[in-house]
């Protein structure tokens, strides 16, 4: 979709569109819910998280390990869930449903654009 198109479905102009994209402007809430709206997303699809590399990602993950719970499972190099964690079972319920697709996915029950879909609207 052209910028011109995002812009008429978002109710924005082309140009705010495009100073959106490359960071001269910062969409306020309703503008991006009506982007989001827009491109059939949802609006934490188009967050910026500043994860740029490993690092940044496992200081995410550190951010996150004591209201979360999840943290580095020696055994096998993966992530796990301590269920101790204040929001463990809200986390552990949304990997779930993240597992349950991809295995979909991967058995072939859903195809890689309903998985794309799903994720989009996650």
């Amino acid at each position: 979709m052209s910028a011109t198109g995002l812009a008429e479905k978002a109710g924005m102009t082309g140009d705010e569109i495009l100073h959106c994209e490359d960071g001269e402007l910062l969409p306020s809430e309703d503008q991006v819910a009506a982007i989001a709206q827009a491109l059939d997303v949802s609006p934490r699809m188009l967050a910026d998280h500043g994860i740029n590399g490993a690092n940044d990602l496992v200081a995410a993950l550190l951010q996150l390990e004591d209201e979360f719970g999840l943290v580095p499972d020696m055994c096998d190099g993966g992530l796990w869930i301590d269920h101790t964690a204040k929001n463990a079972q809200e986390v552990d319920s949304a990997i779930g449903a993240w597992g349950v697709m991809r295995h979909r996915l991967i058995t072939g029950e859903i195809t890689q654009e309903e998985y794309d879909a799903w994720r989009r609207k996650f």
